[in-house]
C-alpha cells in the first residue's frame, strides 16, 4: 500500500514538474515572440515615412529641406580654425568650397560660412560664434555648427545626408544635435478648405499622428501634431510636437503651397 502511495506521489510530482517546465517554455516562447516583434517593428519602421506622407496626398514634392545644428563647444577658435572647420564639413557632404568662405562680424559674435546655389540643390555650411554668460557668470564664446541642405531632385538622399551628418557630428564630439526636415509642394490655383483638410489629415494619418493644436482657416491653416514614428520632437505647453503642417495661397504665383515639417516648419510660410 505504501509502495502504491509513494508511486502515486512520484507520478504527481513528475506531472507537476513537467507542467512547470511546459509553462516556463510557453512563457519563454511568448517573450521571444514579443521581443522579435519589437525588433522587427524597430527595423522596419519607415525612416522615409515623412516622404511617404507627402506621396499619400498625390502631391509632387517640389523641395526637401534638411537643417542640422549642433553645439561645437566653448573656447577660443581663430578665424582660420573656423574656415578650416567649414571647409571640412562641406567636404564631408561633397561640397567643393574652393576657398569661397565668407565672414560676418557683429562685435564678438561671428559667422563663418560657405553657400552654394545650384539647379538641383542649395547648401549652406556655417560656424556661428556667440558670446554668452556661463553658469559661473563668466563670459565665454560658444560655437555652433549649422548645415542647411535644400534639394529639388533625388529627395530620398536627404535621409542619407542626415545620417552622414549625425555620424560626423558624433566624430567631432559635438553635443545637442537639433534636426529639422521640411517638404514643400505646390498646387496650381487656390484649393478649397475641404481639400486643405483632406491633404493635412492624410499626411498626419500616414505618420500615425495625433493632433495637438490646430487652426484650420483659409488665411491661416496650420496644424501641430505628434507621432511616435518620428524621433525628433519639441515640447510646447507640456505637449510633444513633431509634425507641423501649413498651407497657404500665394496670389502672386496663383498657387497653393503645402508644407510638412518635423518637428516644426523651419522659417516662414
Amino acid at each position: 500500500m505504501n509502495e502504491t502511495s509513494n508511486l502515486s506521489k512520484q507520478l504527481k510530482q513528475l506531472l507537476v514538474e513537467k507542467k512547470s517546465k511546459l509553462t516556463i517554455y510557453v512563457i519563454g516562447v511568448l517573450w521571444v515572440a514579443v521581443i522579435m516583434q519589437i525588433a522587427v517593428n524597430a527595423l522596419l519602421r519607415p525612416e522615409s515615412n515623412i516622404l511617404e506622407a507627402f506621396v499619400s496626398t498625390n502631391s509632387e514634392v517640389s523641395s526637401f529641406e534638411l537643417e542640422m545644428t549642433t553645439n561645437y563647444g566653448a573656447g577660443y577658435l581663430s578665424e582660420s580654425d573656423k574656415r578650416e572647420l567649414v571647409i571640412y564639413v562641406a567636404g564631408q557632404i561633397g561640397l567643393q568650397v574652393d576657398g569661397e568662405v565668407s565672414v560676418n562680424r557683429n562685435g564678438d559674435d561671428c559667422e563663418v560660412y560657405t553657400q552654394k546655389v545650384g539647379k538641383n540643390a542649395e547648401t549652406l555650411v556655417k560656424v556661428i560664434s556667440l558670446e554668452k554668460e556661463n553658469s559661473s557668470g563668466l563670459t565665454e564664446i560658444n560655437h555652433y555648427l549649422m548645415v542647411n541642405l535644400k534639394l529639388y531632385k533625388n529627395l530620398d538622399s536627404v535621409l542619407k545626408y542626415r545620417d552622414l551628418l549625425k555620424k560626423m557630428f558624433h566624430d567631432l564630439n559635438t553635443t545637442d544635435v537639433q534636426t529639422t526636415m521640411q517638404l514643400t509642394s505646390n498646387y496650381k490655383g487656390k484649393i478649397s478648405l475641404d481639400n486643405m483638410n483632406k491633404i493635412a489629415d492624410n499626411m498626419i494619418a500616414s505618420l500615425q499622428g495625433k493632433v495637438a493644436y490646430e487652426n484650420r482657416q483659409e488665411n491661416l491653416f496650420t496644424i501641430y501634431a505628434y507621432s511616435g514614428l518620428l524621433d525628433e520632437y519639441v515640447t510646447s505647453l507640456g505637449t510633444k510636437i513633431n509634425i507641423h503642417v501649413a498651407i497657404n495661397y500665394d496670389e502672386l504665383t496663383d498657387s497653393t503651397n503645402v508644407y510638412l515639417g518635423t518637428p516644426v516648419i523651419n522659417g516662414g510660410y
